[in-house]
C-alpha cells in the first residue's frame, strides 16, 4: 500500500481555518498528520484524536446533514435505470425525526465512553467529554431539539416536496468529495444537493444550520460556480446557488453568482493560496513549521477549539 503524502490543497473550509487561527491550521494540516497511525508520536496521536472531535453545536449540524443525505440517497435509491416515468417514495416524518434524537443519544453514550481515543475514525467523539466541561441536561436537549428541528422543517418543506418529486437521474452526486484545479491547486468541493434542469442550468442548495449570515458565505457559493465551470463547463449565468437556513422557520436565499463574483472569488483564493504557502518552509514537499504559525490573540475562539490543550490554553 501507498504511503500517504500531504500534499498541498485549498477548499473553503481550510481559508476559514487559516483566518481563524493560524496554529488550529498548523495542528489541522500538519501537526496531526500522521496520527492515525499506532506508531506515531505521542502529539500527533493527541492532535489527531483531537482533530476528529465535534463540539456540540458542530455536532448537530452535522447530524442534519447525515440524515439528509440519507434519506435523499434513499429517493435516489428508488430511481430504476430506463424507466420513463418515477414515482416518488413517501418519507416518514415522524420515523425520521425520531431517528435523530436515537441516533445523538447513540452519539451521546459513545463519546462518554472515551472509545474515540482507541480509533478516532471509527468511534465519535465530543470535545464537551474530552475536556470534562460540565454541560447542563438542558443545553444537550437544546442541541437535540436544534437538530430536530432543523431536519422537521426541511422535510415539511416545500422545497423537499419538489426536489422528492423530481427526477433523480438529474440529480448531481450528493455529499461526494470532489478535485478542480485552480492555478496548479488542487481545490476541494463537496456540495450538499445539486441537479440540472432540462434547460441545461445546475442549480445547488447549501444547508446551513448556523446562524443566517449569507455574506460569509458568498466566497464559497463562488467556489462551487468555480467548480462547475471546471467539471461541467458551465458559465455563471447557467449556475444558480441557494443557501437554505434550517431551524428557527426555514429559509432559502437565493445568491446569484455573477462574473465580477467570480473574479472577486478567484482573487480570495490566490490571496489565499499565497498567505498559506507564504508561511511553509518547504513549498514544494509542503513543510510546515509550527512557530511560523503563531496562535490566535482572541482567547474566545480558543473557548471552542479542540486543541486547547496542546496549546496550553485549557
Amino acid at each position: 500500500m501507498a504511503k500517504l503524502e500531504n500534499n498541498f490543497t485549498w477548499s473553503p473550509s481550510r481559508h476559514g481555518t487559516f483566518e481563524r487561527c493560524k496554529r488550529q491550521y498548523w495542528w489541522n494540516y500538519y501537526g496531526s498528520w500522521g496520527g492515525w497511525e499506532y506508531t506515531s508520536s505521542g502529539e500527533t496521536r493527541a492532535a489527531y484524536i483531537l482533530k476528529n472531535l465535534h463540539n456540540r453545536w458542530t455536532w448537530a449540524g452535522t447530524v442534519v446533514h447525515d440524515t439528509i443525505e440519507q434519506i435523499l440517497r434513499s429517493i435516489q435509491g428508488h430511481a430504476t435505470s430506463g424507466a420513463l416515468l418515477f414515482e416518488a417514495p413517501d418519507i416518514d416524518v415522524e420515523r425520521e425525526v425520531a431517528g435523530v434524537t436515537k441516533r445523538m443519544r447513540a452519539n451521546w453514550r459513545e463519546s462518554r465512553s472515551g472509545d474515540y481515543h482507541k480509533n478516532p475514525k471509527r468511534h465519535f467523539g465530543l470535545a464537551e467529554h474530552e475536556y470534562e466541561d460540565e454541560v447542563p441536561k438542558e443545553e444537550w436537549a437544546r442541541i437535540n431539539e436544534r437538530a430536530v428541528r432543523g431536519v422537521r422543517d426541511f422535510l415539511e418543506s416545500d422545497l423537499f416536496e419538489q426536489i422528492r418529486t423530481s427526477d433523480p437521474t438529474r440529480w448531481l452526486p450528493i455529499e461526494e468529495l470532489d478535485q478542480f484545479t485552480f492555478e496548479g491547486t488542487p481545490i476541494w468541493a463537496v456540495l450538499d444537493f445539486a441537479h440540472e434542469t432540462p434547460d441545461g442550468k445546475v442549480v445547488i442548495y447549501d444547508w446551513k444550520t448556523g446562524e443566517m449570515k449569507k455574506d460569509q458565505y458568498s466566497m464559497q457559493l463562488g467556489v462551487y460556480a468555480l467548480y462547475m465551470e471546471a467539471s461541467r463547463g458551465k458559465t455563471s449565468d447557467e449556475v444558480e446557488t441557494h443557501l437554505v437556513f434550517l431551524g428557527n422557520e426555514m429559509q432559502v436565499l437565493s445568491l446569484p453568482v455573477t462574473e465580477e463574483d467570480l473574479k472577486a472569488t478567484r482573487g480570495v483564493m490566490r490571496a489565499s493560496i499565497a498567505a498559506m504557502k507564504n508561511r511553509l518552509k518547504d513549498v514544494e514537499g509542503n513543510r510546515a513549521e509550527r512557530e511560523d504559525f503563531p496562535m490566535t490573540e482572541d482567547l474566545s475562539r480558543c473557548e471552542v477549539c479542540a486543541y486547547r490543550r496542546l496549546c496550553g490554553r485549557e
